[in-house]
């Protein structure tokens, strides 16, 4: 929805009364919806906060006349939503995508080498990814899920968010061992010529 200016106005006239404490309330709660989606490690927080606050104005004729309270508690609901909304797209996009191509294994290329370079890209993470990724995957399928749940409530974060930030690990751990594994068949290449 294109936020329309008479829509903004009654959003501001919600907010407050007068007109420069409302922008200031509207300010401050944008603020607030960037900080919190950037909290969230979401890459575009601002776009977030703005589709968060002209979903607010595309209901606020229904909610107006009932509403009790500070209205940032409702602009704070409705951001959930839309950080749900996108994590879900991201989960879809990141495990579908078709234009990736599906990696077959070598038959050629040994374990040792393979474990090598996935060994050498764990040790490039940073300490705070190699142990979320290592927990995250550590142990049988009952125990793993049960690991999962407290490492998201450790985090303060959704399962879904944990599952996107466990799947950009492992994209970037696919990436860096397949590099590696070519360097080192490219470097074999050369040292048999």
């Amino acid at each position: 929805m294109e936020l329309t200016q008479e829509s903004f106005d009654l959003l501001l006239s919600w907010l407050h009364p007068d007109p420069d404490e409302a922008g200031r309330i509207y300010v401050k709660i944008r603020a607030g919806l960037v900080r919190n989606f950037a909290r969230q490690g979401v890459p575009v927080p601002e776009e977030l906060a703005d589709i968060t606050l002209d979903r607010v104005a595309q209901k606020l004729p229904e909610i107006i006349d009932n509403w009790e309270g500070q209205p940032e508690r409702y602009f704070y609901r409705v951001a959930f939503w839309v950080l749900r909304e996108y994590w879900a797209r991201t989960i879809i996009t990141e495990e579908l995508n078709p234009d990736e191509p599906i990696p077959t294994p070598d038959p050629d290329q040994s374990k040792e080498i393979r474990s090598y370079c996935f060994n050498e890209c764990m040790a490039r993470l940073a300490a705070s990814q190699r142990d979320l990724i290592e927990e995250y995957y550590f142990g049988e399928k009952g125990t793993r899920i049960r690991r999962r749940k407290k490492l998201a409530a450790r985090l303060k974060i959704e399962m879904s968010a944990l599952r996107v930030k466990a799947l950009r690990i492992r994209k970037c751990l696919k990436k860096c061992t397949r590099e590696s594994i070519a360097k080192m068949e490219q470097r074999d290449f050369w040292n048999n010529q």
